[in-house]
C-alpha cells in the first residue's frame, strides 16, 4: 500500500496563517475597531474619561442619582460599564437596559434584575415574588411596592445603572420631544428615585441635558432637577484624544509598529474629520477602511480604502476622490488656485462644482470667503470644535485636566 507523504511543517504553518478576518490579515490578534460598548474583558480600551469617571464615582457613592448625557456613540455606555466595574461588594449592583418610555416595563425589568442579584431578604419570600412576576400581571403600583420592600429590608444599598434610556422616542401625537418623554418617565418613577438606599446612574439624551440647562438658565425649578445630584455631559473627543484611542486600540490588539505603518496619514485625517469627535463613528469608519484594505490586499489601510467605504452609497466619481485627497493632504481648497487646477487637471468652474458636490454630501464644508473665492476644508477642520455646553449661567466645575461638570441640582457646588 502506497503511503501518502505528509506535508512539510512549513507548508502546514503557511496554510494555517490564512487570515479569517480583516484584522488578522494586518497581523492583529483581535479586532481593534469594535464599536460595541466596552465590557469587563476589554475595559483596558477605556481612555480619555478617567477624570470624569472619578468625579462620577464620588457622586454615586455619596448616595445621589447621576445623569450621564451625550450624543449617541460618544461613550456613555462604556463610561457606565467602567463605573460598574468600580462598585465594591458593599453595594448591590443592578444593570438594566430600558429603551422604552414605559414605567411598567422599567419597573418589571428592575425587579427581575434585583431578584437575580439579591439572594435573600429577611421577612420576604423571593421565590414567591419571582413566581408572581412571571405568572401574574402585576400593576405598576404593586411593582413599586415590592421593590421598595426589598430595598428597605436589604442589608446593602443598591446602585442601579440604566442604559439605553436615551433611545426613547418622541410622541408625535402629543407633540412631545424625546427629552419631554424622558422627563415624563422620570416623573412617574419619582418615588423610587427619592429612596435613600437606592441610587440611579442613568444615560440621557444630549437634548435632555440642553433642555434642563435652559430651564436652569431661565430661573425655573423643575421637579426633576431635585432627583439628580449631578447631570454631566460626556463631550466629544478632541483629535488628540482620538489619536490616543487609536494607538491604544492598535497596541492592545498586538500591532507593534507606528500608527503610520497601519494607517496612511491622509486616511486618518479623513476619518477624524468625518467622525467629528464621536468615538463610535471613528471606530466604525476605521473598521470599514480596514476591511477595504483587506479586500484590496494592501500593506496598510490607505485613503482610497476609507473613501471606497464612504462612497459605497454616495457613488461619487474619481475626480471627487482626488479632490477629497487633496483636502486631506493640504487642509484647504480654493477652485481658483492654480496649483489645485494643475493637480486636478480641471478648470476653476469644474473644481468649484466638485467642491459643491462634496459639501452637499457632508464630505467638505465652506469655511470662509477670501477675495471673493470660497475656501473649503474637511468637515470641522476650518473652525474650532463646537463646545457642547450650556449657557455660562449654568454652574460649571472645571478640573485640573480641563474637563467640565455642570451641576444642575439646586444648591450644587460651583
Amino acid at each position: 500500500m502506497k503511503k501518502t507523504k505528509k506535508k512539510p511543517s512549513s507548508a502546514r504553518s503557511a496554510s494555517s496563517k490564512k487570515p479569517a478576518a480583516a484584522f488578522q490579515y494586518f497581523g492583529l490578534r483581535s479586532d481593534p475597531f469594535t464599536t460595541l460598548a466596552l465590557q469587563k474583558h476589554n475595559l483596558d480600551y477605556f481612555i480619555g474619561r478617567q477624570a470624569l469617571a472619578d468625579r462620577l464615582s464620588s457622586a454615586i457613592f455619596s448616595r445621589g442619582n447621576v445623569g450621564v448625557a451625550g450624543e449617541p456613540g460618544v461613550g456613555k455606555s462604556s463610561l457606565m460599564q467602567f463605573l460598574q466595574n468600580q462598585v465594591p461588594s458593599s453595594y448591590y449592583k443592578i444593570s438594566i437596559g430600558v429603551p422604552l418610555d414605559d414605567a411598567h416595563y422599567f419597573l418589571s425589568e428592575l425587579l427581575r434584575e434585583i431578584l437575580v442579584e439579591v439572594p435573600k431578604v429577611p421577612g420576604l419570600n423571593l421565590k414567591e415574588i419571582s413566581r408572581r412576576v412571571e405568572t401574574e400581571s402585576l400593576s405598576k403600583n404593586n411593582l413599586q411596592a415590592i421593590i421598595k420592600s426589598i430595598i428597605g429590608r436589604s442589608k446593602k444599598p443598591f446602585l442601579v445603572f440604566v442604559d439605553d434610556l436615551e433611545k426613547i422616542k418622541g410622541d408625535r401625537i402629543q407633540h412631545l420631544t424625546r427629552s419631554e418623554r424622558t422627563l415624563q418617565l422620570l416623573e412617574e418613577l419619582k418615588s423610587l428615585l427619592e429612596l435613600p438606599r437606592l441610587s440611579f446612574i442613568i444615560s440621557l439624551q444630549e437634548e435632555f441635558y440642553s433642555k434642563v440647562s435652559q430651564v436652569v438658565k431661565d430661573g425655573a425649578d423643575p421637579t426633576v432637577l431635585g432627583l439628580f445630584k449631578n447631570i454631566v455631559l460626556v463631550e466629544r473627543f478632541s483629535n488628540e484624544e482620538m489619536r490616543g484611542l487609536l494607538e491604544v486600540r492598535l497596541g492592545k490588539s498586538g500591532f507593534k509598529g507606528a500608527v503610520g505603518d497601519f494607517l496612511e496619514p491622509e486616511c486618518l485625517t479623513l476619518a477624524l474629520a468625518l467622525s467629528a469627535g464621536n468615538p463610535r463613528r471613528f471606530l466604525y469608519l476605521l473598521s470599514e477602511g480596514m476591511y477595504q484594505g483587506f479586500s484590496r490586499r494592501g500593506k496598510r489601510v490607505e485613503f482610497q480604502d476609507l473613501f471606497e467605504a464612504v462612497n459605497e452609497h454616495l457613488k461619487l466619481d474619481l475626480v471627487c476622490k482626488k479632490l477629497l485627497y487633496f483636502l486631506a493632504k493640504s487642509g484647504r481648497a480654493v477652485a481658483s488656485n492654480s496649483d489645485l487646477q494643475a493637480f486636478m487637471g480641471l478648470d476653476m468652474i469644474s473644481i468649484a462644482r466638485r467642491l459643491e458636490v462634496l459639501s452637499k454630501n457632508r464630505l467638505a464644508e465652506m469655511v470662509e470667503v477670501a477675495d471673493g473665492a470660497k475656501v473649503y476644508s474637511l468637515p470641522g477642520s476650518g473652525r474650532p470644535p463646537a463646545a457642547n455646553v450650556p449657557s455660562p449661567a449654568v454652574k460649571v466645575a472645571t478640573s485640573e485636566s480641563g474637563e467640565r461638570t455642570y451641576h444642575l441640582s439646586p444648591g450644587a457646588e460651583s
